[in-house]
């Protein structure tokens, strides 16, 4: 009996033919070569087997901007209310200094609550939007004073009430 000699047949990638590979996907067992591996906690995958999947803070939904736009028009209001209030007993200028910051801080806080701590992009712009449109309100109803001072806590506003929801 006379033996044959077989080379040894020569693997490729799955997803690009022509390049031969040793390795193969841990879960499906797919041959992969190193352009489409994945390296996941629990050895090398596919990209089909290793999806990177977003992490649930940052996995901000639809729904989400919704809760965080309905805070945001309650914070709007409360605030304009409260910075006329404290405009009518104290003196403007305290107003235009404290509010912007106060109206920041719990923008920042009640967003990031209302959403369950999750943080993107958009939030920022809300919470920050927030602020400034608190201060346009206050503007023309005349609580808040078009100084150098005004301006800054204004800035200061936005930027506490974007460190909450920041990426």
């Amino acid at each position: 009996m006379a033996e044959q000699q077989t080379e040894p047949q020569t693997v490729t990638c799955h997803w690009h033919p022509t390049v031969p590979t040793g390795l193969s996907c841990s879960q499906c067992r797919r041959p992969i070569c190193t352009d489409c591996m994945v390296q996941v906690p629990v050895g090398i995958r596919c990209r089909e087997c290793g999806r990177a999947q977003p992490l649930p803070t940052f996995d901000v939904r639809p729904a989400n901007y919704a809760r965080a736009i309905v805070a945001a028009v309650g914070i709007v209001i409360l605030g304009v209310i409260l910075w006329f209030v404290l405009a009518s007993f104290a003196t403007a200028w305290l107003a235009s200094i404290v509010m912007p910051l106060a109206v920041g801080y719990a923008a920042g806080e009640v967003i990031s609550r209302v959403v369950n701590l999750k943080r993107s992009r958009g939030l920022m712009y809300i919470a920050g939007g927030t602020v400034v449109i608190s201060a346009i309100i206050a503007l023309i109803l005349g609580s808040l004073l078009l100084s150098l001072w005004g301006i800054l806590a204004t800035v200061g506003g936005v930027l506490i009430a974007i460190a909450r929801v920041r990426l």
